[in-house]
């Protein structure tokens, strides 16, 4: 009788035992979507957003036509894709679903490279500047622009053309990111009809005391990290015509944690030298602008 009591339970252990396995296998990682086809692909990457366990960071993607599409998209990894700049891409991928409720994702698609159609050496024609959507950029604060005048005379005129002259645009969103190639990016942005071309930023540090006096008339608020000048340059690298400025890089919050990476930069330009030609009796000490800039 013992012996029965054994056998059915040792039954019941294994019959329990192959219901987890097969729960097992029904919660792990499953493919529920799977197809191929065919792509085109810019000769350049556009700024865009990303999405990543849960979170939305700025990069260059891939601007893509699908077959038969007019208009080009924004599109992220293709896993074995090795993409060079200058080239028209048409290529065949495969895109495979998964789903596993295991992980904190569940869901996600992952893209592969499947042949190379073609490969030709030219820029593509009616690119966008960006794929940021508005919901993000609008999250970006504008600039704030300050600027102060010592002067004896014609003080209230330079500050009135201070006001209406800004050296950047003041109802644009700056964005910055870094790009693949490790570059600081910077894109203005307006609206959905309206935005700057994408610049690369040159930094350069540089040493406390190489700022100029002026620019304690307008001192950064908050902790200050470094101090540089940025220089902004075209998509290839080449001088345009932006003002460059002096920085300080710094954070908006008051903190003792060292580790956290500015965020905030003050943008300066000494303009004393300019506004004392233009009013040589005006009596001139200073004239100095300043703009914070969100950096996201």
């Amino acid at each position: 009788m013992k012996t029965q009591k054994l056998e059915i339970l040792i039954l019941f252990l294994c019959i329990f035992g192959f219901i987890s396995c097969d729960n097992k296998d029904e919660e792990g990682e499953k493919v529920t979507d799977y197809k191929e086809y065919a792509l085109t692909i810019a000769s350049k990457k556009i700024p865009g957003v990303c999405w990543s366990n849960g979170f939305n960071y700025l990069s260059d993607v891939y601007a893509i036509k699908k077959e038969n599409a007019q208009e080009w998209e924004s599109f992220g990894v293709i896993d074995g894709f090795e993409f060079e700049k200058g080239y028209e891409y048409k290529i065949k991928i495969s895109e495979t679903s998964y789903l596993d409720y295991n992980m904190g994702n569940s869901a996600w698609t992952e893209y592969e490279l499947l042949e190379i159609i073609s490969k030709d050496k030219k820029d593509s024609e009616n690119l966008p500047l960006h794929f940021i959507p508005k919901s993000y950029y609008e999250n970006v604060q504008l600039p704030k622009y300050r600027h102060v005048v010592d002067a004896d005379n014609n003080q209230k005129l330079i500050e009135e053309e201070l006001e209406k002259k800004s050296l950047i645009p003041l109802d644009f969103h700056y964005i910055f990111w870094r790009s693949e190639d490790k570059f600081l990016r910077c894109i203005a942005i307006k609206d959905d009809n309206n935005a700057l071309e994408p610049c690369i930023i040159k930094s350069e540090n540089k040493d406390p005391e190489e700022m100029p006096d002026s620019y304690k008339l307008l001192p950064p608020k908050g902790n200050v990290e470094g101090f540089m000048e940025w220089t902004f340059l075209d998509e290839y690298g080449n001088e345009n015509n932006y003002p460059s400025f002096d920085v300080f890089l710094g954070r908006s919050a008051k903190s003792r944690n060292v580790d956290l990476t500015p965020d905030i930069a003050y943008l300066y330009k000494d303009l004393s030298k300019y506004y004392k030609n233009k009013y040589p009796q005006a009596g001139i000490k200073a004239v100095v602008v300043s703009y914070i800039i969100a950096i996201n």
